[in-house]
């Protein structure tokens, strides 16, 4: 019995850890802003599946664009942000956020499976609110070769500026900025 109950701990203390709740979040662009951009990308063969979710204000147009990086650039520093991609956009999208705060799923045929790419979801227009701040958002995500680690069948969240910067600053750097 004692085993028993010590199993069912462990079980539910790793299912607990699984489990995120969020109970306030600030945006990190901006911490003086109550809108929040949370986006995700599913990677699947021939197509990019982009689910969002926001509390912009309705008729909020968000563009997405996915740009190439250069051949020669390596992994481990696409995978990290420290290279920037092309200038050329190969895809450029936009969905609007809908009267009741929604916005649908975004499906994209994948670009070349063999190449890797930077997506990009921001908020097409700064746009006014009442109040008359302006709403800037901007996240990304890489999109890997298909033969590359998380190139096919990953799901992946995008990341504002600050929090890549945050993730992927080195101790040299952390101590340069102090």
């Amino acid at each position: 019995m004692k085993y028993l109950s010590l199993i069912l701990l462990s079980v539910f203390c790793l299912l607990l850890g699984g489990c995120r709740v969020i109970l306030f979040e600030e945006s990190v662009e901006n911490p003086n802003t109550k809108y929040k951009l949370d986006a995700k990308v599913y990677i699947k063969r021939a197509n990019i599946i982009i689910r969002n979710k926001t509390n912009l204000p309705p008729n909020t147009e968000l563009a997405i664009s996915i740009q190439p990086y250069s051949e020669n650039q390596l992994l481990g520093k696409i995978q990290t942000y420290k290279v920037e991609p092309q200038n050329e956009k190969v895809t450029n999208t936009t969905v609007i956020v809908d009267e009741k705060g929604k916005v649908e799923p975004v499906v994209i045929e994948r670009p070349d499976p063999s190449k890797r790419y930077r997506i990009e979801i921001s908020v097409k227009n700064e746009k006014a609110t009442e109040d008359n701040n302006k709403i800037s958002h901007a996240k990304y995500i890489n999109l890997m070769k298909i033969e590359d680690p998380d190139g096919i069948g990953a799901n992946l969240t995008f990341l504002s500026m600050a929090e890549i910067k945050e993730l992927f600053q080195t101790p040299m750097q952390a101590n340069k900025n102090s």
